[in-house]
């Protein structure tokens, strides 16, 4: 294993800053300690356990990064509002439109959220942010994760994170993270699975039969010498009897590759010692953990001579890590031969005048493909994705006037669920009014109980529920205006191909080129210097079911093109 440090990536100021080299400063600068915030934290589903954990955590950031950052601390009268539900489908967090209905009423002039993502995962309510940021009625937006900037440029890059950032992004994983190291650190194993291993509901690893003696033998073969790759031939025709066992689900057949035999010899956690991150728990100090080798051995098996723990530590890199530096379209790009997955990974060479270098590439590992053991660089990809997306817009008239049609359908089902809850707010308003005045009677009666009945917080909880009313009552009128125009409809999708080429963060163009794209397929052709590659495409729906019926949303409708190795790109 390489001891090389990490490549450097750059944060979201970092590329903020990037992107405005050269472009005219046009943003306003706000006084943020005259103005009135709300801090709004989110998870996705009421029962992921590790989503749970997080909204205090973004909390926490909000106000540590946010709130105390300068010198005065920003007035967050309006309220810290948490929220259990998706924001990939508009129309349905009734704590988030109240949220918005506040800062059009002039009670909240900025936001505060740990990501962006948190704030909106969908193109409707991304546009309404966006709309309130450009009429000046939203005149904040600050984030713990990023900066930013209320200009044309800040807004472009805000609308991409809003509509395109969705499922596991870098930034839900962080949040993640913080959770599963407090189980590592009390002995926990929270994935799916581990190789040889059956986890019990506690997370605790145990024995799993012929499997946990199948990897025994895999440490034992690498011991005498035999390669990774041969190995993985023999795990392989072993398949008959080796089956996976994922928590919770049956076992079923499982085929090696050399770098799933490169991750079970380099985890600790054969050897006895659980790490996630720079969280570590030596299990045996936890339960009866039985460990597949000795420490010796293990050290062995991964060369490892010099006992301290820096080199300890770099010859046995996280795969957490490793997935991070070669994470670029996994598990997307095809071999146009066998049709199995591509290996993605990352190749280190050592240039003279720019020093080391890091390429991606995807290789072919099925045995006997005419591709085998061959390889495409990322950027061949990349420039095919960037190509088609700066071809294809996406945002055409028709297609605006079926996102009209969604979205006056789901102000019409918004509307029924805000008359169900204005008269059940009316009613409970009705009924607290009732018990403020039957309670105010029997105070007047007997002072001497005035002890024992808090008048004022009755008269406060109604208050509540008739300010609730006032707000459903105002966000049934505001429906009416609730659909973005076209303008702003076409402007989160203009030049994205351009946006992503010039774009340094690997991870963010990963996460964009995945909302649109289902699969690549690579093949060869020609030989030599006129060696090139023939990519098609899979796209995912909604993009792939607009393309087919409505052909004015591309300048030219080819989805298959052959890309030569002199176009040059930025992207290795």
């Amino acid at each position: 294993m390489s001891d090389t440090p990490p490549r450097q990536t750059l944060d979201t100021k970092a590329f903020f800053d990037i992107l405005k080299q050269g472009l005219p400063q046009e943003s306003r600068e706000v006084d943020a300690t005259t103005l009135r915030y709300a801090i709004y934290a989110r998870k996705s589903t009421t029962g992921d356990e590790r989503q749970e954990r997080s909204i205090p955590d973004q909390i926490r950031d909000c106000i540590d990064k946010v709130v105390n950052a300068g010198d005065k601390p920003l007035d967050i009268s309006g309220g810290i509002i948490e929220e259990k539900f998706s924001a990939k489908t508009p129309d349905l967090r009734r704590k988030f439109r109240k949220l918005l209905d506040d800062v059009e009423d002039g009670k909240i002039d900025g936001i505060i959220s740990w990501h962006p993502d948190r704030l909106s995962r969908n193109m409707k309510e991304a546009g309404e942010i966006i709309d309130l940021l450009d009429k000046g009625i939203l005149k904040d937006l600050r984030f713990a994760t990023s900066t930013f900037e209320n200009s044309p440029t800040g807004k472009m890059l805000l609308g991409i994170s809003f509509v395109l950032s969705k499922q596991y992004s870098e930034h839900l994983s962080e949040s993640v993270r913080r959770g599963n190291q407090r189980k590592v650190e009390d002995g926990i194993f929270f994935d799916e699975m581990k190789h040889g291993y059956v986890i019990n509901d506690k997370g605790q690893l145990f024995p799993d039969g012929d499997n946990f003696t199948i990897i025994r033998e895999v440490f034992e073969k690498r011991m005498e010498g035999e390669s990774q790759p041969a190995i993985s031939k023999w795990l392989n025709t072993e398949q008959s009897y080796y089956r996976v066992r994922k928590k919770n689900k049956s076992a079923a057949p499982y085929t090696w590759t050399t770098a799933k035999v490169a991750k079970v010899l380099v985890d600790p956690v054969y050897a006895g010692v659980l790490k996630y991150g720079n969280s570590l728990a030596h299990l045996e100090e936890f339960y009866d953990f039985t460990p597949v080798v000795t420490v010796d051995e293990f050290l062995k098996i991964n060369k490892i001579k010099d006992f301290s723990a820096s080199k300890i530590v770099s010859s046995i890199t996280s795969t957490k890590r490793d997935g991070v530096k070669g994470n670029l379209l996994r598990g997307v790009v095809y071999c146009g031969y066998c049709n199995k997955s591509l290996t993605s990974s990352l190749t280190s060479k050592v240039l003279k005048q720019h020093g080391k270098v890091r390429y991606y590439h995807y290789k072919c590992e099925t045995e006997g493909c005419t591709f085998e053991n061959k390889t495409v660089r990322a950027r061949v990809i990349l420039n095919y994705a960037f190509d088609f997306l700066n071809t294809h817009l996406f945002a055409t008239k028709d297609t605006y006037s079926a996102y009209v049609d969604e979205a006056q359908a789901h102000i019409k089902s918004t509307t029924k669920e805000l008359n169900s809850s204005l008269m059940s707010y009316t009613k409970m308003s009705d009924e607290k009014q009732k018990e403020y005045e039957r309670t105010k009677a029997l105070l007047t009666e007997h002072p001497e109980l005035t002890d024992h009945y808090d008048l004022a917080r009755i008269q406060k909880e109604h208050d509540e529920l008739e300010g609730q009313i006032t707000q459903i009552t105002e966000q049934k009128a505001s429906l009416k205006g609730a659909i973005v125009t076209y303008e702003q409809y076409l402007k989160l999708f203009e030049s994205l191909g351009v946006k992503l080429s010039k774009n340094p963060e690997m991870e963010l163009t990963d996460q964009v080129l995945r909302q649109f794209f289902s699969n690549f397929t690579v093949k060869a052709s020609g030989v030599g210097k006129q060696r090139g590659y023939e990519i098609t495409h899979k796209l995912k729906e909604p993009w792939d079911e607009l393309l087919k019926i409505d052909n004015s949303i591309c300048g030219r409708g080819e989805r298959t093109r052959t890309f030569d190795l002199a176009v040059p790109n930025r992207a290795r």
